[in-house]
């Protein structure tokens, strides 16, 4: 990841959000480069588009710690997200249905359909929700 797409990177308090599509390691490789100090800046974000079998397009959200030391599982806090929307029928639905992998350190929402809610993309309610949640 080259330094001119430092400007596409989204810094929201410790996350850091990166251009759809990025790949994690460059990510990575990208805030060392910059030495970003790890004491502020704790998480990265990637959303990515899947293309499976027949065309169907899928997306998946990728939540990386980037300090090892601070911060929350990953993976148990992703799947807390069920209960985050355990209230909204419309969201809780699809939540339901994505498939997390990940650890502490890292996690991974499969599957994430193609849809608008209310005029907004579902990985968008997912990631901003997330930022939120982190955030605060």
């Amino acid at each position: 990841m080259e330094n001119k797409n430092k400007d596409k990177i989204n810094f929201i308090g410790k996350i850091a959000h990166f251009p759809k599509n990025s790949k994690a390691s460059s990510a990575y490789k990208f805030l060392e480069n910059i030495k970003i100090s790890k004491n502020k800046l704790w998480y990265f974000i990637i959303e990515k588009e899947v293309i499976l079998k027949e065309n169907n397009k899928y997306e998946e959200l990728q939540l990386i710690k980037y300090n090892n030391k601070q911060g929350i599982n990953c993976y148990d806090f992703i799947n807390s997200l069920k209960e985050y929307y355990k209230d909204n029928e419309i969201i809780f639905k699809y939540i339901n249905e994505l498939k997390i992998d990940g650890s502490d350190s890292f996690s991974i929402i499969r599957n994430i359909p193609n849809i608008e809610i209310d005029g907004k993309k579902l990985i968008t309610i997912l990631t901003e929700s997330i930022i939120k949640i982190l955030y605060s």
